[in-house]
């Protein structure tokens, strides 16, 4: 029972993180048909740029940064992920995707990938940081941390969930009910058209490019304190919700809940013992990596036959 609680909170949190990004991933696709290679690297762009602003560039701790330079900060970060990634569309990728080349587009999109991670790696070169908390979870239950049923639990895990799930929804909002998310929705459906009746559709998508930046950035700042964060940890974000939006075939609707099984996933084989054997943290990647491109891999398989 203990293990089945602490298995579905960090689970659960790491997949609606996941799940975001994924949401991010699907509408870019379904909007222009380009996979956004660079979204993980532009998360860790968003959290470092943070980092810097609250903390600058010397020590920092859990605990030494207050909530408004933090709330400066944090908007300086996800303005400039936005600005970023609506950049890296216009300049890098529209160009070959309005061709009509699929392997300028992908190389452009990698490229701009590990652009954004070279400049990383050159400014921020230590192992990890320890990214500060900003909210006072330790003053909660014993030190942060609740015991429920013989599980511990991080009171942070619960509110990265909540939190998640409250992005989640207002972005199902937006799309569904203003005006931009109807504009968004006829871009989707027939592009031709769109231009047809004058909708300013590059300014549109380049907007949907910012704000998913924006969207899985937001998520993955909130979830930062939880751990030390380096550069590949915002890539693993990047790379799991790519795998999730790609089992679901991009559907927006159906991406967070694939996020939040991966993330289940992952710490079900970093904690669950099967059989009396236990896979541990050496597996945490590769099994529910595997899982997913074999799912993959099904998926289109069958839609293929369907298709034919």
């Amino acid at each position: 029972m203990a293990v089945a609680l602490q298995i579905l909170a960090s689970g659960f949190a790491a997949g609606a993180v996941y799940g975001l990004v994924a949401v991010g991933h699907s509408l870019v696709f379904r909007l222009t048909g380009v996979v956004h290679f660079a979204f993980g690297e532009l998360i860790a762009l968003g959290v470092f740029v943070t980092l810097l602003v609250a903390a600058g560039s010397g020590p920092v701790s859990q605990t030494s940064v207050g909530g408004a330079r933090f709330l400066l900060a944090l908007a300086i970060g996800l303005l400039v992920t936005a600005a970023t990634s609506a950049g890296a569309y216009f300049l890098a990728i529209d160009p070959y995707r309005a061709r009509g080349s699929v392997i300028g587009w992908v190389g452009a999109s990698l490229a701009v990938a590990f652009a954004v991670r070279t400049v990383l790696v050159v400014f921020f070169d230590r192992p990890a940081y320890v990214f500060p908390d900003p909210l006072p979870f330790r003053r909660i239950a014993d030190g942060g941390f609740w015991h429920v049923g013989g599980a511990t639990i991080q009171v942070r895990t619960i509110f990265v969930a909540a939190a998640a799930l409250a992005l989640a929804g207002l972005g199902g909002a937006l799309l569904q009910r203003t005006r931009f998310g109807r504009a968004l929705e006829a871009i989707a459906q027939d592009f031709d058209a769109a231009v047809l009746v004058g909708l300013p559709v590059a300014r549109l998508v380049g907007l949907a490019f910012a704000l998913a930046g924006v969207w899985a950035g937001l998520a993955a700042i909130l979830a930062a304190p939880s751990a030390a964060f380096d550069v590949d940890a915002a890539a693993r974000y990047g790379l799991y919700g790519l795998l999730a939006a790609a089992v679901v075939w991009f559907d927006p609707r159906h991406a967070l809940t694939a996020g939040i099984a991966l993330g289940l996933i992952q710490a079900t084989v970093t904690s669950a013992q099967i059989g009396g054997s236990e896979l541990g943290p050496a597996y945490r990647d590769v099994i529910p990596l595997a899982l997913g491109l074999l799912l993959f891999a099904w998926r289109a398989r069958t839609m293929t036959e369907v298709v034919e």
